[in-house]
C-alpha cells in the first residue's frame, strides 16, 4: 500500500500552497513578470546551496545514471527535465497573473480543474489506473467543475490554462522518479531562470528597490516554492498522478476560503454547491486512505 509519509507529503504540500495567495496578494502592485523572475531567481540560489553543499554526490549519481542510458533513454529523460521546467515557469506566471490581476477565485477554480485532467492524463499516459470508486469521485468532479464554470466563463481560459500546465507537470515527474528529486528541482528551476532571462525584456519593466519586496520574495521562494515542490515531487515517488491529482482539491479550497473570508470575494449560489460536491468527491476518492489512517490510530490508541 502506499506510504504514508509520501501521502502526507502530498497533503502538505498543498495545504502550504493553498495559503499562497494571501501573501502573493501583497505585491499586486508589481507586474507579474517581475514577481516571477525573483521568485525564480531565489529559489535558483537556495536550490544551488542546497545541492553543492550537501548533495554534490547525489548529483554526481545522478549525472552517471543518466550518462549510463541508452542515447533514446538518456535524450528522454534530458527533454523530460527542461519540459519540466517550461511547464513550471508557465504555469506560475499565468497563476501569479489570475491571482493579482483578475481574483483569487478564478486561482482557485484552476486547481478544481486540475486533478481531473491529471487524473485522466495519468490513465491515459502512463496506464495508472482507478477503482470504480475512483471514477466515481472523477465524475462528480467534473460535474462540480462544469458548474463553477457556468459561472466564470470569461475567466475559464485562465483556469484552465493553468491547470492544465501542472497536471502535465505532474504526469510527466512520475516518468523520471529514477532521479533525486532535489536535483530535479534544480536543474528545473535553473532552466525556468534561462527561459525568463531570455525573455526578460517583456516580463521585468524595472527592478523593484522596496526591501519588503525582496523579503517577501525570500518567503515565496523557500516556503511556497521550494519546500512544497519537493514535497509534491517527493510524494510522486509512490503515489500515483490520480491520487496526487485529487489531493490538489486541498489547495482550492484553501484559496476559496482566502478568498470569500479574507479578501470578500462573491460567489454564486452554483458556484457553493460546486465546492460541496468537491467535498464529498474527495471523500469518496480518498476512502481507502481514511480507512488505512483510523487502523493505524485505531492501532496505536
Amino acid at each position: 500500500m502506499t506510504n504514508l509519509r509520501h501521502y502526507f507529503s502530498a497533503v502538505a504540500a498543498f495545504v502550504i500552497w493553498g495559503f499562497f495567495p494571501w501573501l502573493l496578494k501583497s505585491l499586486s502592485e508589481y507586474r507579474s513578470g517581475e514577481i516571477l523572475y525573483f521568485r525564480i531567481l531565489f529559489a535558483a540560489a537556495l536550490l544551488l546551496v542546497i545541492v553543492f553543499l550537501f548533495r554534490r554526490q547525489t548529483f554526481k549519481k545522478d549525472i552517471d545514471f543518466i550518462k549510463a542510458q541508452p542515447v533514446g533513454a538518456r535524450r528522454r529523460m534530458i527533454v523530460n527535465l527542461l519540459v519540466g521546467g517550461a511547464l513550471l515557469t508557465v504555469n506560475w506566471l499565468i497563476f501569479i497573473y489570475t491571482v493579482n490581476e483578475v481574483n483569487i477565485r478564478t486561482a482557485s477554480f484552476s486547481y478544481l480543474i486540475c486533478p481531473v485532467l491529471t487524473a485522466v492524463m495519468g490513465f491515459a499516459i502512463l496506464g495508472e489506473n482507478l477503482s470504480r470508486l475512483q471514477w466515481f469521485a472523477v465524475g462528480l468532479c467534473a460535474a462540480s467543475c462544469t458548474m463553477i464554470g457556468l459561472s466564470s466563463v470569461s475567466e475559464l481560459g485562465y483556469s484552465f490554462s493553468t491547470a492544465l500546465t501542472y497536471g502535465l507537470y505532474l504526469v510527466l515527474q512520475r516518468k523520471g522518479s529514477q532521479l533525486d528529486r532535489i536535483n530535479v528541482l534544480c536543474v528545473q528551476i535553473l532552466f525556468s531562470f534561462l527561459l525568463l532571462n531570455i525573455f526578460s525584456f517583456y516580463l521585468v519593466e524595472t527592478v523593484p528597490s522596496s526591501s519588503d519586496f525582496y523579503t517577501t520574495i525570500v518567503v515565496i521562494a523557500a516556503i511556497f516554492t521550494v519546500l512544497p515542490l519537493f514535497l509534491n515531487l517527493f510524494a510522486l515517488l509512490k503515489v500515483n498522478s490520480a491520487t496526487v491529482g485529487i489531493l490538489m482539491y486541498i489547495n482550492p479550497l484553501f484559496n476559496f476560503t482566502i478568498a470569500i473570508f479574507i479578501f470578500h470575494e462573491q460567489i454564486t449560489t452554483l458556484q457553493f454547491v460546486g465546492y460541496m460536491i468537491i467535498l464529498v468527491a474527495l471523500v469518496a476518492f480518498n476512502y481507502p486512505y481514511i480507512v488505512k489512517v483510523r487502523s493505524m490510530v485505531a492501532r496505536n490508541a
